[in-house]
């Protein structure tokens, strides 16, 4: 053999040694990877974990193993439809507008179960159903406990309710009341201050009084699923009583504005434009405005609820009337628009006993229908909407109002003591296509359900009414 040819002979003995030392550092890599492996799961720290999770860890794997498992079929194979994806960037909501929650004399001694106690939930039975919106919001129209303790409870014309009115209105469904109307100083700084205190009590939120500066300029925003709900309060009127509260904690006790003039449509602007700014996605105006007893609002108050809905306000919610008034969408010059409700007259309310002789209801009804001006309102003060809009932040992130119903509603109440016994005399009633629950047999108030189910729909326009009781 030549030189060459043992050269390369080593050369290639080199290799395969190379080779094979390789191939046995490569096993015994592998043998302790997997010896250690073994050592690890067994340890006793290990072996503690897993008697410690017990049933946890076998379910955790046996799911881990499910899913590994369904993973690997196919969708024909199982008959699951391929999941929807989520579009976490639209909410919808519901908000639910109703009247004046309106304590009369009458309506407080139904409710009272002894000397300085009440229960009026049995008047919202029937109608707690059809509140179920996600914001539900009604007026306060009287001072809740305005002297403590529930003394010197009273009606008209200086109203002190009892505090159990919150419990029922909070049992309805109601989240938020709006404070501010001509009745917020009945019983002056006092009544306004146990008013606040009685809200804070009761764990309801409201719009309108205030106790001092700090609160008055504080904003309301409510979060709604996702949605900032903005609300502010103001009325044209506080019966004259200004001379009731301190003439320093008249500014900011409640908002006031004028409801015959245009003159403050500027400062209500700012007053939206800085809602926005901290927050409020979706802005309402409560207005507490106009003359009582009609059916129609007056000119003025068409234009100042349309130039606020141009401002950026999306809902106006009217009251004050005591009477039901029209509602409408107004378009802004950019296409959107906002929904305009007058006035959503009473909702729990009393006023056929400005009849106090009266004891059937068709006396009240045609008493008041046909005697003139001055009380031809008497059974309309009955009737009232529940108003429901459904709001939804679109993709891009903007709000915009979708739609809206009306439920009519009646306040019954019992003029012969015993027509309405399972109600306890008073009773908010919704009205399906005019009809009244059967156990309500009497043919006249039925009458009346159909005469107050028409009157609504007159008002406010068949399009907007809701004739199902389903949501």
């Amino acid at each position: 053999m030549n030189s060459n040819n043992l050269k390369n002979a080593k050369n290639e003995t080199r290799k395969r040694k190379r080779k094979v030392q390789y191939i046995s550092m490569l096993g015994v890599l592998i043998f302790l990877f997997i010896g250690g492996f073994i050592w690890g799961t067994n340890r006793p720290d290990n072996q503690r974990e897993a008697n410690e999770g017990g049933d946890s860890a076998i379910a955790s794997n046996t799911n881990s193993n499910n899913q590994n498992d369904s993973d690997n079929q196919d969708d024909s194979d199982n008959g699951d439809e391929p999941e929807e994806p989520d579009d976490s960037d639209e909410n919808t909501i519901r908000l639910q507008f109703a009247g004046d929650v309106f304590m009369h004399a009458g309506p407080i001694e139904v409710g009272r179960t002894g000397a300085n106690t009440f229960d009026f939930k049995p008047f919202l039975t029937h109608i707690r159903p059809f509140i179920d919106g996600d914001f539900a919001i009604a007026n306060m129209e009287v001072p809740v406990d305005a002297r403590g303790n529930n003394q010197d409870v009273a009606g008209w014309p200086n109203f002190n309710t009892p505090f159990e009115i919150l419990e029922a209105v909070q049992y309805a469904g109601f989240n938020h009341m709006i404070t501010a109307n001509n009745h917020s100083f009945d019983f002056g700084l006092e009544g306004l201050l146990n008013t606040v205190n009685s809200f804070e009590r009761a764990g309801l939120d409201h719009t309108g009084m205030n106790v001092d500066w700090n609160d008055f300029n504080a904003p309301t925003l409510v979060d709604v699923n996702g949605i900032t709900v903005g609300v502010i309060a103001y009325t044209d009127s506080v019966n004259g009583l200004e001379h009731m509260v301190p003439e320093a904690s008249r500014s900011y006790a409640v908002r006031r504005f004028r409801s015959h003039t245009l003159d403050d449509i500027d400062q209500m602007s700012t007053d939206v434009a800085n809602l926005r700014e901290a927050g409020a996605e979706l802005v309402v105006v409560a207005l507490h405005w106009g003359a009582e007893y009609g059916d129609e609002p007056l000119e003025m108050q068409r234009l100042i609820a349309r130039q606020l809905i141009d401002a950026g306000v999306d809902v106006i919610m009217g009251k004050h009337s005591h009477t039901v008034h029209p509602v409408e969408w107004h378009y802004r010059s950019d296409g959107t628009r906002g929904f305009i409700i007058y006035s959503l007259g009473n909702f729990l309310a009393d006023q056929t006993r400005l009849f106090p002789d009266a004891t059937r209801p068709t006396e009240v009804l045609y008493r008041g229908w046909n005697s003139g001006a001055n009380t031809n309102f008497a059974g309309r003060t009955q009737f009232g909407m529940l108003v429901t809009l459904e709001a939804t932040r679109d993709e891009d992130g903007q709000i915009r109002l979708e739609t809206a119903d009306v439920l009519p509603t009646l306040t019954l109440r019992d003029f012969s003591g015993n027509t309405l016994g399972t109600v306890d005399g008073v009773s908010v009633m919704p009205l399906i296509n005019g009809e009244l629950p059967d156990f309500v047999a009497d043919e006249e108030l039925r009458n009346w359900g159909q005469v107050a189910y028409e009157h609504v729909v007159s008002i406010v326009g068949e399009e907007f009414i809701r004739n199902s009781a389903a949501n």
